[in-house]
């Protein structure tokens, strides 16, 4: 898998992730693996099947024009293109986790198609508990008025921490700002 973070800074919306394509075993895939694109008004960074991204390439897809349409749309898309599988509860699944940014907010949907806005930060991903635990930290030392560090600062050191103890989580890290 890999890790990917979102963040929302005043009107700003920030996602970061890891470049690391790695196999079901773990082994390292030597690819360019981008896991963020943009595709109209919406940022899309993405953990799992590198194929789960590119099917939402402007190229191949047209994001409805309100966010609670994205996953039916992203649903329909995957079907389209033999991209989707069915859970142990027979229900639809991919491979696939999206943090999206538009409209200075930020949504996760998770690989059985739910929509979840989110508050203020999130990460997806095999790397994710490692972001959360650096987020949190840092947003406990902003809010306690002992340190001051820039969204970009705080995306990349969780990043980091994913990056040190997921294997399927490594370097460059690429963050974009919407």
């Amino acid at each position: 898998m890999s890790t990917v973070v979102g963040l929302i800074d005043g009107k700003d919306v920030y996602i970061g992730a890891d470049s690391r394509a790695s196999t079901e075993d773990g082994d390292i895939r030597p690819i360019i693996c981008n896991k963020i694109l943009r595709n109209g008004k919406y940022l899309v960074g993405f953990t799992g099947s590198v194929r789960g991204g590119q099917v939402l390439l402007p190229y191949y897809f047209k994001f409805p024009k309100h966010v609670y349409l994205v996953p039916d749309y992203i649903r329909e898309q995957f079907k389209n293109k033999g991209c989707l599988g069915v859970s142990e509860n027979n229900t639809d699944a991919h491979g696939c986790n999206y943090i999206i940014a538009t409209q200075g907010r930020l949504y996760e949907i998770l690989c059985d198609f739910q929509l979840n806005q989110i508050e203020s930060f999130t990460s997806v991903g095999s790397g994710s508990h490692y972001a959360f635990g650096s987020l949190i930290t840092t947003k406990m030392l902003i809010e306690e008025g002992g340190c001051k560090i820039t969204p970009i600062e705080r995306i990349t050191l969780a990043l980091k921490a994913a990056i040190e103890y997921d294997s399927s989580t490594g370097p460059p890290i690429v963050i974009e700002k919407l």
